[in-house]
């Protein structure tokens, strides 16, 4: 069984940072060899609308077959409000 992960928006924007981005790659780069299921959630795709077109990108690099999609519920819905505060 893949370990499951769930990629904060924050690593997405790590991969075009240069202080992060030679971990950031790595870890795409054993994406890309799907060693993971990675988890995503609309949390993600609001915080990605307004970012640069090369950031939205490095979701493309989840390969279909290892992307799952976390429905939100208003659990989360209401502990997202309450990280952001």
């Amino acid at each position: 069984m893949k370990q499951r992960i769930y990629i904060d928006t924050s690593v997405i924007g790590g991969y075009h940072d240069t202080e992060f981005e030679t971990a950031t790659r790595k870890l795409f780069k054993r994406i890309a060899d799907k060693e993971f299921d990675v988890y995503f959630s609309e949390v993600n795709e609001t915080e990605l609308i307004n970012a640069p077109q090369h950031v939205k990108e490095i979701k493309n690099l989840i390969p279909a077959d290892c992307f799952q999609y976390v429905e939100m519920i208003e659990e989360i819905k209401a502990l997202s409000v309450l990280v952001k505060t």
